[in-house]
This record gives structure tokens, sequence and C-alpha cells, in this order.
């Protein structure tokens, strides 16, 4: 395993700066995953602005959708960070274990985006007519099919990086997904 060391402080560009004392000041710390992009001048700033577009989805969706997409990409990194930020807004322990698995048995309007965004990460967009028969059924719109599916992107991004570069955890450790049948997914 070839591990990628996050960059010094002193040799990240001048571009990437404002971010390190934004962040710093902000949440007393650079996340380790948005250091790690700062190897490049630009792929945090490209990222990060992509990731803070404007949406229709509530933040709660949106974090919805990134542990959903934590969990099937196998991004412990972003699992990690993506609980945390659920606790944060509102989510019980059992309720982020229920979208890790992609469902929300709690919210019938939510679990019909988490269901969606299962099938298609697991069916690469293929045979999903019944998933986003639902998700319009549940009060969804083209507009928030499109913003989930940017948000599913912006997803595989982030959690590909943090794979890839084995960025190391800087949030609380998340517990493992138990597995409690045969279609539950880990």
């Amino acid at each position: 395993m070839t591990t990628i060391a996050m960059p010094a402080i002193q040799e990240i560009s001048k571009e990437n700066k404002h971010y390190i004392r934004y962040f710093n000041e902000r949440i007393g710390h650079v996340p380790n995953l948005y250091l790690s992009m700062m190897h490049s001048a630009h792929a945090f700033e490209n990222f990060y602005h992509f990731y803070e577009r404007k949406t229709s989805l509530s933040l709660r969706e949106r974090e919805a959708i990134n542990l959903v997409m934590a969990q099937l990409n196998g991004s412990h990194y972003c699992i990690s960070a993506h609980t945390m930020i659920a606790k944060l807004n509102g989510f019980s322990d059992d309720e982020i274990m229920q979208l890790r698995r992609g469902r929300a048995n709690f919210n019938t309007k939510l679990d019909a985006v988490v269901r969606l965004v299962k099938a298609l990460a697991q069916n690469k967009g293929h045979q999903i007519t019944y998933e986003l028969t639902t998700f319009f059924d549940a009060g969804y719109s083209r507009e928030h099919l499109l913003d989930t599916l940017q948000v599913v992107g912006a997803s595989y991004m982030s959690n590909f990086i943090a794979i890839a570069l084995h960025v190391p955890l800087d949030f609380p450790e998340a517990h493992a997904l138990e597995k409690n049948g045969p279609n539950e997914s880990d």
C-alpha cells in the first residue's frame, strides 16, 4: 500500500492558502480529505465550488445521499465524516445505520431518495424505473433528480480520493455496518 502524505502547509500553493485560513478559523482545522486535495493548486478549489453549489436538496437529504455513497464505495473516511455531520444535523444512530444501508424507514420521502441513490450506484444508472417512479411519487421533481445526481457525483470524487490517497481519519471513527441479512449492503 502506497501512502501519500498530507502536504505540509509550506508546500501548499498560494491558490489554496486562503482555504487553510478559512477552515482553521471556521472549524479549527482543515479536514484531511480537503488537505489531501491541496497537492494540486486547483483540485480542491474545483471540488469545493462544486460541492458547495446551490441545490434544491436539503442538507439532510444531501447527508443521506453521502452516507449511502460512502458505504457503497467503501470509503471509511467519508463514512466517518458524514456520520458525524449527520449527527450534527439531527439524525440518530439508528437512522444513520439505515441510511448507510440505503433505506430510511423513518421518513417516506427520504426513503425514496436513498433507495434511488442505492439503485443508481449499484446498477450504474440502469434498471432504476421502480426507484425513479417512487422518487417522483414521493414529491421530488426533475430538478431534485439532477441535484441528486450531482451529489452522487461529488460523493464519488470525495470517496475515491479518500480511498486512493489513504487519507488518515480525522473524525470520530464510524462503527462498522453489521450485516442483518442477505439484502443488506456493507
